[in-house]
């Protein structure tokens, strides 16, 4: 998520961001890694492969997987090849699946998985068939999960009777990810075990396939005495379309867990239950700020007039967050009258979310709201705000004829004009690209010509997206030579637009990639914040080149003073932005280690903009996440100061961090 932890962990808009991503349940206790189950000691020849996956380097891998004798090392070179992700080694990934060794044969499963090669479901679902290894069957399922594919439906579903309960769990939010309507009825199934573990499963699941079926099980499971079981089945609620269930859910607006009031707020805003706005109003005065966030977005969301005063006594909210929210919404329920209201957080808000407002503008009707934003996206002083506002101009087609060349100035290069931040650059290539603007294209391919530093990085991979949503002849000639750019996202997205295959991305070397190598690093981070203390314990077995990042970052003083720019109502708080805006990092990437550590509450991630993008943002969840999980590095756990976490809003500030 740097810059960008796309609401998961980047691009999404701030605003948006506050709509879209709330925690389902939480998830299980934390599996013994793969990286440390049956594997040797580390010896020279595992740390040589670790080394190649640090590096994107799949030279000798494949020997080692196939014809190595030591388990350490053909587990090894299993997980670096799942790190990888190059396609052209997904068939002995495969072989190993037939492996002597359960580790291996896990490793080899997980590591299909993350490649996300759908050819690979067949020969999984064969072995998981056959396989006798309680853990391995279970990464097996998982790994189908990651697969998305409806293929692997019907095996999904017999692991949803499986005798192992762990394995059950692992069915659910398999299905969760493979979103088969076939799986709707052997989850309603389940609604009603015995260990809220499986319940919450279910609820998820049954919100994320979306069909109406689990509507009756849903409104059961908003009863239950499990705190995470209610918040799962609110959500869920709404993402099946239940409308009937409105009164089910004014009443959750009065349960005890602040989280659970969040998830109703949010899903009566995604039903369109106006008749229970006036339940959602007093939520505006609740306790948590999170809850405050989430009542006056819903608001906005159910379009509840009779709520202006209530939300313009909201823009004083101690809370910044809070502030926004109601801004956003008023700009919503009055348009262009309310520009006047809300015009001094426009200034006054922290960067991400002056963004994030500047860029809900682009949706209200008017002249005042198009010169706002054609004046603020010319704005050199404040690269927040510029930004925000040249991502608001995208959603103006109707203004085109005045927004077209504004935009094409943002991205135009050299002669008097003086240099544009990079976001405001990325976010006008984005626009451009959005709008459909064909005569951008010889000022987009010139950004695919900026190379040195990780800002020149994130130009080039906005260009690119542009260049692929233009598709004309010029645009897609353009994108050509993108296919060997040392950023992966790049060449993907290069390869996409080009109708290439996926096994045509190929590697090639980043210079902008570092790969600490292995030290000794501490166990535990505390992270001083203006709210309170936070523990943070580190993963090192399984994200040791994270870890040892933010090591090197925190000795250096890198953290101290930076304020948490993102925060999500029951979602995440993120830090690590040098710019305090979501673009900033430490100036190169590292590459990305998923594993197997589910996102629980108080799980430390890495923020990327895109596979192996990560430097120094970082971020804790609030709820449980399974969407996260195989898409974000987790390097962490919280282990005291979650009640400090849940605090945070936007502007507040880390002191400093010390390690231990």
């Amino acid at each position: 998520m740097r810059g960008r932890m796309s609401r998961w962990p980047m691009r999404t808009p701030a605003w948006a961001l506050c709509l879209s991503c709330l925690a389902a349940a939480p998830a299980p206790r934390a599996p013994t890694p793969l990286a440390a189950s049956g594997l040797a000691p580390a010896v020279p020849r595992v740390r040589w492969i670790e080394q190649r996956a640090a590096e994107r380097d799949t030279t000798g891998l494949v020997a080692a997987l196939l014809r190595d004798r030591a388990l350490s090392t053909r587990g090894a070179a299993a997980r670096a090849l799942g790190l990888i992700q190059e396609r052209s080694t997904a068939p002995a990934l495969v072989a190993a699946l037939a492996d002597r060794s359960a580790t291996v044969r896990r490793e080899a499963a997980f590591a299909l998985g993350l490649m996300g090669d759908s050819t690979a479901v067949g020969p999984i679902a064969l072995r998981w068939e056959q396989e006798i290894d309680p853990g391995a069957r279970e990464t097996m399922v998982t790994a189908l999960g990651y697969l998305a594919a409806q293929a692997g439906a019907p095996t999904v579903a017999r692991a949803l009777e499986s005798k192992r309960e762990s394995e059950r769990w692992a069915a659910a939010l398999a299905a969760a990810r493979i979103r088969a309507r076939s799986l709707a009825s052997p989850l309603t199934a389940r609604a009603d075990a015995l260990r809220p573990e499986m319940r919450w499963r279910v609820a998820y699941a049954l919100g994320r396939i979306g069909d109406k079926a689990g509507a009756l099980a849903l409104r059961n499971l908003a009863h239950d005495r499990s705190e995470e079981v209610r918040m799962s089945a609110a959500r869920a609620i709404a993402e099946v379309g239940d409308s009937a269930s409105g009164p089910l859910l004014a009443t959750l607006l009065h349960d005890t867990a602040w989280r659970v009031r969040v998830n109703a707020a949010h899903a009566l805003g995604l039903l369109g239950a106006r008749d229970q706005a006036a339940a959602i109003r007093p939520l505006l005065q609740d306790a948590s700020p999170h809850v405050r966030w989430e009542a006056a977005l819903a608001l906005g969301v159910l379009g509840d007039s009779a709520s202006v005063p209530a939300l313009t006594r909201a823009l004083s909210d101690s809370s910044t967050g809070v502030v926004q929210g109601a801004a956003l919404s008023l700009l919503k329920l009055q348009g262009e009258r309310a520009i006047p209201t809300v015009a001094p957080q426009f200034d006054l808000l922290p960067g991400f979310l002056r963004s994030g407002l500047l860029e809900a503008l682009g949706q209200v009707p008017g002249t005042m709201a198009l010169q706002t934003l054609l004046a603020r996206a010319r704005d050199g002083t404040d690269p927040p705000g510029a930004s925000g506002a040249a991502a608001g101009l995208a959603q103006r087609k109707a203004d085109a004829l005045a927004v077209l060349p504004a935009l094409r100035a943002l991205i135009t290069l050299g002669g008097n004009t003086p240099p544009r931040d990079f976001t405001v650059v990325c976010n006008a290539a984005d626009a451009l690209g959005q709008l459909g603007d064909s005569a951008s294209v010889p000022a987009l391919t010139q950004l695919l010509h900026r190379f040195g530093t990780a800002q020149d990085a994130d130009i080039r991979a906005t260009a690119a997206s542009a260049l692929a949503a233009l598709k004309t002849r010029a645009a897609l000639d353009a994108l050509a030579p993108a296919r060997r750019d040392p950023e992966r996202r790049i060449r993907e997205t290069a390869c996409a637009a080009l109708g290439l295959p996926a096994d045509s991305i190929g590697l090639v070397k980043n210079p902008l990639l570092r790969a600490p190598g292995a030290k000794p690093v501490p166990s535990v981070a505390l992270v001083q914040t203006e709210r309170g203390l936070i523990t943070i314990a580190f993963d090192h077995a399984r994200a040791p080149v994270t870890v040892e990042n933010f090591v090197s970052l925190a000795r250096a003083k890198y953290f101290d003073g930076f304020a948490f720019h993102r925060v999500v109502p029951n979602f995440v708080v993120q830090d690590g932005c040098p710019r305090g805006d979501g673009w900033g990092g430490p100036g190169y990437m590292i590459p990305c280690e998923y594993n197997d550590h589910p996102y629980e509450t108080g799980t430390v991630g890495m923020a990327l903009s895109g596979k192996d993008t990560g430097g120094s943002q970082w971020f804790i969840t609030l709820s449980p996440q399974p969407r996260l999980e195989g898409r974000y590095t987790v390097f962490g756990v919280v282990t005291r100061g979650m009640d400090v976490a849940e605090r945070i809003m936007p502007g507040d500030r880390i002191l400093r961090v010390t390690l231990k």
